[in-house]
C-alpha cells in the first residue's frame, strides 16, 4: 500500500523523485486548475497539499536544490505563516516577481522545467520566464503531474446536480443569448467557439452547479456553433436532460477531429495549453482573441441588476439579526472566529432563496484582521473576548443575486472605547470609500483612474493598501468576476451595468485591519458621465468614525447612505433590531 506523505518535507521530497523519473529539473504547481477559477476542487488543490499555502492565487516552482512560493500582496502575512521557510521560499510578487526571482538561481546550463497542461493556458505560457540564471528554460507540458503521482489519498469529487436561474432573474432566455453570441460567430468569420471559461458556459444557459462551495458553477468547457447549437464538454449526465449535447472529458480529441478544417475561437486568456493542442492536432484553424460573452455577461440587464438589488435587501436583513445577536446575546467570551462566521452562514441560509455563501468568510479579530484573506480554523484561530477591531468579509449567493460586504467593527467590553489612532485610521479609509461612491467620470474611464481617486484620501495621510480597490462581481456565479477592476491593472473602461466592490483598506500587521466595502453598479448619468450606485445594504461603524476626517460631502454621502439603509431594512426587521438599526444609521 502505497504511503500517505503528511509533514510538507517529506511531500516535497517525494515530488523531487518523481521530477528525477520523468526527466525533469524542476515543476511550476499552480493554485489555477483548469477552469482558472479562484476556487478549485479538493481534488486539485495541488498548492496547498504540497506547500500548505491555501491562498486563491499563487504558484510553487521546485527546483532539485530549491524551491519557491509566489504570491501576490493579499497573502505576504498568510505565506510565512503558513509555508515552511526552510523548505521553500516565498516571495510577493508586487515585490519580487517569480521572473527575478529566477534569474538570481545560480544555474549555467540548459533546464527543463515540467508544467500541468491543462491547468496554464496560452497566455500564461507565453508569460513564463525564458531563463533560470544564465540557463535557458525549456518548458514541457506533462501528462502526469508529479505531484498526483505522490499524493495518493487525493480525493475524488462526485457528480451534483445542476440547476436554473429563474428567467425573472435574467431577463433572457437561453435561447436569446445563444442566438445573439452565434450571430457575432458569423459576423466575424467564425464557424465555432471554444468557450474555455465555466461561468460563461453558465450564464449562456441560465444554468449553475454545485461543483464548488462558492461558486455555483458547473465545471465544464464547451463548443458553440454559428448555427447556434451549444455542446457541454463534460462527464455530468444531467445536462443531456437539459436538452444539450454533450462530449465527454475522453472523447474530446476524437470529437475535434470531426471539426477539421473549420475556423474556431479561442480566448488565450483561458485556453488551456492541452486544449490548443488538440485543437491543432485535430485540423481546426485557431482564431486567438478574447471570448466577447466575458465581456457580455459583465454588463448586468435590468432584471439582474434588479435581483442584486433584493438579493442585498435580503443580505442586509440578515446581517442586521447577526450583529444584533453578536451585540445583544453572544456570549463572546468562548466565541472564536471560525465560529462566528458559521454562525454568520446560518443567518444567511435562514432566508428564502440562500444558495450558499460567495466565499469563505474571513473573520479576523484585532491583528487576524491585517491578514487580508485571512481564514479561521477551529483550534487555531481567536476566540473574540474582550475590547478589539473585528474585520468580517463574507457574502452570499440567493436565488436572485450575489453579496460580498466587508464591516469593520469596534467590540468592547462596558464602557471602553476604541484606540483614537485605529480610529483616525479607519476613518480615512471610509473617507477612501466615500470618494469613490460619490464619484462621477466620464465614459471611457478605467479602473486604474478611479483606483487613485479612491486612493488619494489615504495617500495624503501617507497611508495605502497593497489589494485592488475594486473587482467585478458575478450574478450567481464567481464573486470575482473579468474583465473589470479597479486596480493597478484595471485597464478596461467602466461601462453602465457592471458591478464591482468598492473596497479600500488599511493593514498593519501584529496589530489590526481595516476594510469597508460595498458593491457598486455603475450607473448612467448627464451628457456622458457615469457614477455609482451602491448596492450593499448595512451600515458602517459609527465608532470607528471621526468626522473630522470626512469631507462635507464624505458626510453627505455618507449620512444618505445611512438614511437609505435604515428605510429599507426597517419595515422588514422585528422592532427591537429596528430600533438597534436605528441607532446604527443615526446622522453624524
Amino acid at each position: 500500500m502505497a504511503e500517505h506523505l503528511t509533514s510538507p518535507s517529506a511531500k516535497l521530497a517525494a515530488v523531487r523523485k518523481q521530477m528525477a523519473r520523468e526527466g525533469l529539473d524542476g515543476f511550476l504547481v499552480t493554485r489555477a486548475d483548469r477552469f482558472q477559477g479562484e476556487e478549485v476542487r479538493a481534488e486539485d488543490e495541488y498548492l496547498a497539499w504540497l506547500t500548505g499555502f491555501t491562498g486563491s492565487a499563487g504558484v510553487a516552482l521546485i527546483l532539485a536544490d530549491k524551491a519557491v512560493v509566489a504570491s501576490d500582496s493579499r497573502y505576504t502575512v498568510q505565506l510565512t505563516r503558513q509555508v515552511e521557510t526552510s523548505l521553500y521560499d516565498t516571495i510577493d510578487t508586487g515585490q519580487l516577481s517569480l521572473k527575478d526571482w529566477m534569474a538570481a538561481v545560480s544555474a549555467e546550463q540548459d533546464v527543463n522545467i515540467g508544467f500541468d497542461s491543462w491547468a496554464v493556458t496560452k497566455a500564461g505560457l507565453e508569460g513564463l520566464p525564458a531563463h533560470l540564471g544564465k540557463a535557458e528554460i525549456h518548458w514541457h507540458p506533462v501528462s502526469a503531474h508529479p505531484v498526483a503521482a505522490v499524493w495518493t489519498d487525493r480525493p475524488v469529487s462526485q457528480q451534483t446536480d445542476i440547476f436554473a436561474v429563474d428567467e425573472g432573474y435574467t431577463g433572457l432566455k437561453a435561447e436569446q443569448k445563444l442566438s445573439q453570441a452565434a450571430q457575432t460567430l458569423q459576423q466575424n468569420g467564425l464557424d465555432l467557439q471554444f468557450i474555455s471559461a465555466p461561468d460563461v458556459m453558465m450564464w449562456l444557459t441560465n444554468l449553475r452547479g454545485r461543483d464548488l462551495q462558492f461558486t455555483p458553477v458547473h465545471l465544464c468547457f464547451g463548443i458553440l456553433t454559428a448555427q447556434k447549437e451549444l455542446i457541454f464538454i463534460t462527464d455530468n449526465g444531467h445536462l443531456e436532460k437539459q436538452g444539450y449535447k454533450t462530449v465527454h472529458w475522453a472523447d474530446l480529441e476524437a470529437y475535434l477531429h470531426g471539426l477539421s478544417g473549420q475556423r474556431i475561437g479561442c480566448d488565450p486568456a483561458s485556453l488551456p495549453v492541452a486544449v490548443q493542442d488538440s485543437l491543432s492536432q485535430a485540423g481546426l484553424e485557431l482564431v486567438f482573441r478574447p471570448d466577447p460573452l466575458v465581456a457580455q455577461k459583465a454588463r448586468k440587464t435590468p432584471a439582474e441588476l434588479d435581483g442584486f438589488r433584493q438579493a442585498h435587501l435580503l443580505d442586509g436583513l440578515a446581517l442586521s439579526r447577526f450583529f444584533y445577536w453578536l451585540e445583544t446575546e453572544a456570549d463572546r467570551t468562548t466565541l472564536g472566529e471560525a465560529e462566528l462566521g458559521r454562525k454568520l452562514t446560518a443567518f444567511r441560509a435562514a432566508t428564502d432563496g440562500y444558495i450558499c455563501d460567495s466565499f469563505s468568510t474571513i473573520a479576523g479579530w484585532r491583528d487576524h484582521g491585517a491578514i487580508v484573506h485571512y481564514r479561521a480554523e477551529d483550534g487555531q484561530d481567536y476566540t473574540v473576548s474582550g475590547s478589539g477591531v473585528l474585520l468580517l468579509d463574507s457574502g452570499a449567493h440567493y436565488s436572485c443575486g450575489s453579496t460580498d460586504i466587508t464591516r469593520t467593527v469596534f467590540l468592547a467590553e462596558a464602557g471602553q472605547s476604541p484606540d483614537p489612532e485605529i480610529v483616525r485610521k479607519a476613518s480615512f479609509v471610509l473617507a477612501a470609500h466615500c470618494q469613490l461612491a460619490g464619484t462621477v467620470f466620464p465614459a471611457g474611464t478605467n479602473g486604474v483612474q478611479l483606483d487613485a481617486i479612491c486612493r488619494a484620501p489615504l495617500w495624503v495621510e501617507r497611508l495605502n493598501f497593497g489589494h485592488g480597490t475594486g473587482h467585478g462581481v458575478g450574478h450567481i456565479l464567481n464573486v470575482h468576476e473579468g474583465p473589470i477592476s479597479i486596480s493597478k491593472r484595471g485597464e478596461v473602461a467602466l461601462q453602465a451595468g457592471h458591478i464591482l466592490s468598492n473596497e479600500p483598506g488599511y493593514y498593519e500587521e501584529g496589530r489590526f485591519g481595516i476594510r469597508h466595502e460595498t458593491l457598486v453598479h455603475v450607473t448612467e448619468g448627464r451628457d456622458g458621465y457615469l457614477g455609482f450606485e451602491t448596492l450593499t445594504c448595512f451600515p458602517f461603524d459609527r465608532q470607528l468614525i471621526d468626522p473630522a476626517c470626512l469631507s462635507a460631502p464624505h458626510i453627505d454621502w455618507l449620512n444618505s447612505y445611512h438614511r437609505s439603509v435604515y428605510d429599507r431594512l426597517a419595515p422588514h426587521l422585528e422592532p427591537e433590531i429596528a430600533d438597534w438599526l436605528a441607532g446604527k444609521c443615526a446622522p453624524l
